[in-house]
This record gives structure tokens, C-alpha cells and sequence, in this order.
């Protein structure tokens, strides 16, 4: 199957696979990790900047992961490399069972998890989508592949696993879970040729960097999937520390997942209709008025509001994302360009989380870190609208 022939209607069995790949890749990594949290903290003995350090290097290895598997992504199987994803997180969640102190649940993050999390999730996910659906449906299976059905789940099935068994039992479930995954990605077909893989791997780096939007992208994007990563870390120690309970704050995270199943397929016709760009100012936006919910304590109804809003824009981040990739760059430069955004992006997703920790830490409260993400998403939203302002030339793709 050629990769024009695969592209001339869509074969939505592979983006199924591709949707699988993506929930078990994001759901098991960071949908668990907030609910986690303060029971790592009780049992590695590990300080507040420190667990969340877990997660940020778990997207530091994932990032520079992503960054080789883009070089590579048109020339190997990916059923193959979506296997070695999931039994290479596998093995993390099972390193991490068995971890001693905080450092060893750290390296775990850094050497398998997030190395996992990138063989197995968005890039080769995505990919795989592309290659299956004709470009006016991309946006839609691209949204489809990212609903964060895991998100949800994980949160909810692992509260009772950390309140009967312990942290490191729910580390172990998270390990068979992955492992459970292999049998259904044997059905992944690469859906490519041989040509198109050699014009992809013939793509130069200094051909995509040297666009302007690349960069504007890569600041936009950067600041708002930062953002989502420190609110799935902070988000429960935030609200606990605000009166609620654990239940009430795990329910809301898991809650604000779900709403990710809405948001990445309204984002995701969203940008099939007015463009990527436009459709992540949209998402930037929305996610500046709703954000500041975090900086006072409120009624139950209303963070249930702000939750499905937050959790909304966070699931259509991605397929928007690709969109304005696929149109920027061209389907045939989309893995190359996908991997170098992986790693321009990569300072926000490490430093955000951290940050907020270190804020916290030093005032006492959530009050100006979520301030400042606040400004950053409002400043996002102008910057995306400006570049949205500018379509993209399919005569200037990348080939």
C-alpha cells in the first residue's frame, strides 16, 4: 500500500490502533501521575520539587526521544516501534515499583518512561493517523487519536488501587496494562513506500527551522502543553490545599480528563474549518479566562465548570497542533518537523512543572504561578491569532 493509495479514503481500523496507542502512551505516564503524587511523596520520602521532578523528566526523555524517532519514523515498521513503546514503559512503571529512594523513581521516569511514552504516543500515533486519512479529515481523525479516554479512566481506577495496595501495586497495574496493549498493536500496517520514506528522510532540518512560523509555534505550543503538564502535576495538591478532599480533587482531574474526549474532536473540526493556528488562539484563550479559577478558592459547581473547560482545551491542544503542522510543512515533512517541535518545546514542558513547585515552595501558595500562566496563555492566544492571520502555502511545503 503506497502512501497516496492509503490516503485516498480513511481506513479508520489503523486510526483506532493509532487512538489505542496514544491513551495507553499518555493515560498510563501522565494521567496517573497526579493522583499519584503525594503517595510517591510518602513513600520514596520525596519533597514536593522532587516528585514533580519525575514527570518533567519523563517529558525531557520523551522530547529527545521523539526528536530521534523523527528522524527515523519513515524508515522503520511502526507496528514495531509502537511495541517497543509499550514494553519499554512497561518496564519503567515495573522499575519504579521496585525503586528505593527518590532517585531511582526518577531514573525510572528519565530512562523508561518517558522513552516509552514517545515510541509508543503522539508522534508515531499521529503519524500512523495521517498516513490513513485524505487531508480534509485530518483534523478529525487526528482528534479522534488524541481524545484522552485514559486521562479520565486512570485517574479513577487508580484512587482505589493507591488506597487499598499502595503506590508501588499501582505502579505494577500500569505495567501489566502496557504489556496487555502488545497483542492489539500487531494489527498496525504503515499504510507508506519506500519513496516517500526516502523523500522524508531526505528532509533538512534548517529547511523547517528557518521558517519564522516554526518558531511562533513552537513558543505558542510550548507554553500551553507546559501548562497542561503542571496542572496534572499540581492540580490535586493544589486543591487539597485548598480544603477539598482527595476524592473530591482526584474526581475533578479525572473529570477534567474526560473532557478532553469533547475537546479534541471539537478542536479537532475546529481547525479542519478555520485552520490550526486560528483553532489554538481559540484554545489559548479560553484557557487564560478559565485558568484563573485556580487563583481563589470556589464552590464545588464551579470548579466542576472550570474543570470540563481546562480539560476540554487540554485534549484538543494536539490534533489542532497537527493540523497546523500538516498544513505548514507538508504531510511529507510532518514526522521530521513534528520531532524538531518535540525538542524546541522541550524547556517549557521540563521547566514549567519545577517552576511552579519552586513558587509554591517559596510563597507558600499556588497564587503566582497560576498568575503568571494566566498572562502566558493570554499572550499565546495573540501570538497564534497573528500567525493564523498568514494561511499556509501548500506550494511552500517541505519536500
Amino acid at each position: 500500500m503506497t502512501l497516496a493509495a492509503s490516503a485516498d479514503r480513511p481506513h479508520w481500523g489503523q486510526v483506532a490502533i493509532a487512538a489505542l496507542a496514544q491513551n495507553f502512551a499518555s493515560g498510563l505516564c501522565f494521567g496517573s501521575f497526579g493522583t499519584m503524587i503525594l503517595a510517591i511523596e510518602r513513600e520514596y520520602a520525596a519533597s514536593r520539587s522532587q516528585s514533580s521532578m519525575a514527570l518533567s523528566l519523563a517529558v525531557v526523555s520523551l522530547c529527545v526521544t521523539a526528536m530521534l524517532v523523527g528522524r527515523i519514523i519513515h524508515r522503520v515498521d511502526l507496528r514495531n516501534l509502537l511495541i517497543a513503546g509499550a514494553l519499554t514503559s512497561a518496564a519503567g512503571f515495573g522499575a519504579a515499583s521496585v525503586a528505593t529512594g527518590p532517585v531511582q523513581l526518577l531514573l525510572s521516569y528519565l530512562l523508561l518512561i518517558g522513552p516509552g511514552t514517545a515510541m509508543l504516543g503522539v508522534l508515531p500515533a499521529m503519524t500512523l493517523a495521517t498516513r490513513w486519512v485524505p487531508e480534509t479529515l485530518r483534523g478529525r481523525a487526528l482528534g479522534i487519536v488524541n481524545m484522552p479516554l485514559l486521562v479520565m479512566i486512570v485517574p479513577l481506577v487508580t484512587a482505589p488501587v493507591l488506597t487499598v495496595y499502595g503506590v508501588r501495586t499501582a505502579f505494577q497495574a500500569l505495567a501489566l496494562a502496557d504489556l496487555a496493549l502488545v497483542p492489539l498493536l500487531l494489527g498496525t500496517r504503515n499504510g507508506t513506500s519506500s519513496a516517500g520514506a526516502t523523500q522524508a528522510a531526505s528532509v533538512p532540518a534548517r529547511a523547517i527551522l528557518s521558517q519564522p512560523a516554526f518558531w511562533v509555534l513552537s513558543l505558542a505550543v510550548g507554553l500551553i502543553t507546559g501548562a497542561g503538564t503542571m496542572k496534572l502535576a499540581h492540580f490535586i495538591p493544589l486543591l487539597v490545599g485548598q480544603g477539598r478532599s482527595f476524592g473530591e480533587a482526584n474526581s475533578l482531574l479525572a473529570l477534567s480528563g474526560g473532557s478532553g474526549l469533547l475537546g479534541s474532536m471539537a478542536f479537532g473540526y475546529l481547525a479542519d474549518r478555520i485552520g490550526g493556528p486560528r483553532a489554538l488562539a481559540v484554545n489559548a484563550a479560553v484557557q487564560a479566562v478559565v485558568w484563573t479559577i485556580f487563583l481563589f478558592p470556589v464552590s464545588l459547581p464551579i470548579l466542576t465548570v472550570d474543570a470540563i473547560l481546562v480539560g476540554a482545551c487540554g485534549g484538543g491542544v494536539q490534533g489542532a497542533f497537527g493540523v497546523a503542522v500538516a498544513a505548514r510543512f507538508g504531510p511529507t515533512a510532518f514526522g521530521r518537523a513534528f520531532s524538531l517541535f518535540q525538542l524546541s518545546t522541550l524547556p517549557f514542558l521540563f521547566a514549567m512543572t519545577p517552576i511552579a513547585s519552586m513558587l509554591f515552595e517559596r510563597t507558600g501558595s499556588y497564587y503566582l504561578p497560576m498568575g503568571l500562566t494566566v498572562g502566558l496563555l493570554a499572550f499565546c492566544a495573540v501570538i497564534l491569532q497573528l500567525l493564523g492571520r498568514h494561511p499556509a502555502n501548500p506550494e511552500n511545503h517541505i519536500a
